[in-house]
């Protein structure tokens, strides 16, 4: 995060941009800031100006759209712009659009009317959840001007605020929000963005009570009971401790419900604090859950994975030895794999070869499960589940139980051409894909629902991003974040990493890479190329670590 000096030259910036000749105020008393509550995430530094006496109201417009980047006391100054009859009905808080600022215009559209135009580049609804915009457009936003006392107010105005890109990690805060899995065997994130003030914490509790966001539908559960609410309109916070009081509908939790409820809420809420929860000011007996603790952002082992001149196993941090898996290297080599995805546990795996796709599990013979020809690299879940799926016919996704039944499941993409990528999550609740829509690229996200363990169907795929180029791989780096390599028709190869429900980063390409897999943080994807290259990033480019690699293959996690 920027520091707050230069987070306030880029909001002083933003300001003398908007107001022109209105710059920074010269006179007026000093203003006391808003209390921060221990714990609470800290406010702005920024006090944006008033409405200036006999403003015009393109003047007074410009002066609210600044001031509404400060979520102060409700927008208390952004609403000193608006007419005393409309300032309590304007919403802030049903949406932001976030621009980069460069093709904002302002015209008279009528007689007491302006247009605001923007190009927004990306949105966050009234629940927190940020989306980038796939073609960005010119939106055009309408306000009615009224005379109050003499002075241009504004007396109409679109709900939500207009946020410049370059600001908004500055006024806003993510924050993952955290509920579980089916069988409450992992908290699963679910990241919301809200506006940094002294109600943080209350939008963050309020927004957990919601519960997850619509695109989680059939993939996870939360442990509140139906119409959990707050019962007051803060969330205090005392010697760090977040005090959390339920209305009477949390009565109907018993004690492992309780303990859930607290796992969720403390995983939910900012470092540092804890949670106590009361229900109707009366404090509850729940401890934290023990042997059932639920598993939130699974690691995996930070070795690489690799075949390697006959043999597989985890390449040693220092030189070239390898260290094979018992019970699995020996028959994984016998198979001559082109690809292996390693399950959680390191028990099972999933294995592409050029007859098809194999399990091999500890103890076990290798099993063929999927004899299709043109098959994509498999993936395994931590249900032992074996993911398959033909690139030329992307429907046609199949899974395997680990009794080797084949089950159909339905697939959100119907208008696409291929895929070359499919990887289900750690937690087993999501799979991202990379698939092909003609000539471009498309890297999406869908929720995964389950019968039990065996997976069913999936969500609506949504949109991650659009790289272009022809698709090549992608992987998950942690809980929240992706990466997808496409491949540019120069033949420049192209990194995107992303977070679920957050900001895209453009990486330094891997030179001439035809995999990419995860570890435990950004900095440690690893790629193979076409000549067998271990390629690891050093510095602010990337580095052949070993050659002579045929195979580099995913890991599901350490423990399942």
């Amino acid at each position: 995060m920027r520091s707050r000096t230069r987070m306030f030259a880029g909001l002083v910036a933003l300001a003398v941009a908007l107001t022109g000749c209105a710059g920074i105020p010269r006179d007026g008393g000093v203003r006391a800031g808003q209390t921060v509550q221990p714990g609470a995430t800290p406010a702005p530094v920024f006090l944006p100006s008033r409405p200036q006496k006999d403003a015009t109201p393109e003047a007074i417009l410009r002066g609210f759209i600044d001031a509404a980047t400060s979520p102060d006391n409700d927008y208390a100054i952004a609403r000193e712009f608006l007419a005393p009859n409309y300032s309590s009905s304007w919403e802030p808080d049903s949406g932001v659009t976030i621009d980069d600022a460069t093709g904002r215009s302002i015209v008279s559209v009528g007689e007491g009317q302006m247009q605001f135009s923007v190009n927004p580049v990306a949105e966050v609804d009234e629940r927190g959840e940020y989306r980038e915009v796939e073609s960005p457009t010119a939106v055009a936003l309408r306000y009615q001007f009224v005379q109050v006392g003499g002075q241009w107010r504004i007396g109409a105005a679109p709900n939500g605020t207009v946020v410049d890109r370059n600001i908004f990690q500055d006024v806003f805060t993510a924050q993952a929000l955290y509920f579980f899995d089916p069988g409450f065997s992992y908290l699963v994130p679910d990241l919301r963005w809200y506006p940094r003030s002294g109600a943080t914490l209350t939008k963050i509790v309020n927004g957990l009570l919601d519960g997850p966001s619509p695109w989680f539908t059939g993939a996870v559960v939360t442990a509140f009971p139906d119409g959990t609410k707050l019962t007051a309109d803060a969330v205090q916070v005392i010697a760090r401790d977040a005090k959390v009081d339920l209305n009477s509908e949390a009565l109907n939790a018993d004690r492992v419900t309780l303990q859930r409820m607290k796992a969720q809420l403390s995983n939910s809420l900012p470092p540092g604090l804890s949670a106590t929860i009361t229900v109707n000011r009366n404090l509850q007996d729940i401890a934290e859950l023990s042997a059932n603790a639920p598993t939130a952002n699974s690691r995996v082992d930070a070795r690489a994975l690799i075949l390697r001149e006959g043999e597989f196993g985890f390449l040693a941090a220092s030189g070239s030895s390898i260290s094979p898996i018992a019970g699995l290297s020996g028959s994984i080599v016998a198979l001559d794999p082109t690809s292996v995805t390693l399950s959680p546990g390191q028990t099972a795996a999933a294995v592409l070869t050029g007859t098809g796709v194999y399990g091999v599990r500890v103890g076990d013979d290798p099993v063929q499960l999927d004899p299709r020809q043109g098959l994509i690299a498999p993936a395994i879940d931590n249900y032992g589940f074996v993911w398959s799926v033909p690139a030329a016919r992307p429907g046609e996704l199949f899974v395997y139980g680990p009794n080797g039944e084949a089950t159909a499941v339905p697939t959100p993409w119907p208008e696409v051409s291929a895929i070359q990528s499919l990887r289900v999550s750690r937690d087993g609740t999501r799979l991202i894909a990379l698939l092909q829509s003609g000539k471009d690229s498309r890297f999406v996200v869908s929720a995964i629902t389950r019968d039990k363990s065996t997976p069913v169907a999936l969500g609506d795929a949504v949109l991650l991003a659009a790289p272009g180029g022809t698709a090549v791989d992608a992987a998950w780096i942690d809980e929240l974040t992706v990466a997808c390599l496409t491949r540019l028709p120069s033949g420049e190869g192209r990194i995107v990493a992303l977070q679920l429900g957050g900001l895209t980063t453009r990486l330094e390409s891997a030179p001439d890479s035809v995999t990419m897999v995860g570890s435990n943080n950004l900095r440690d994807l690893r790629a193979l190329s076409s000549t067998g290259g271990l390629l690891v990033q050093r510095g602010a480019g990337w580095q052949e670590r070993l050659g002579g690699v045929t195979l580099l293959a995913t890991q599901q996690g350490i423990g399942g």
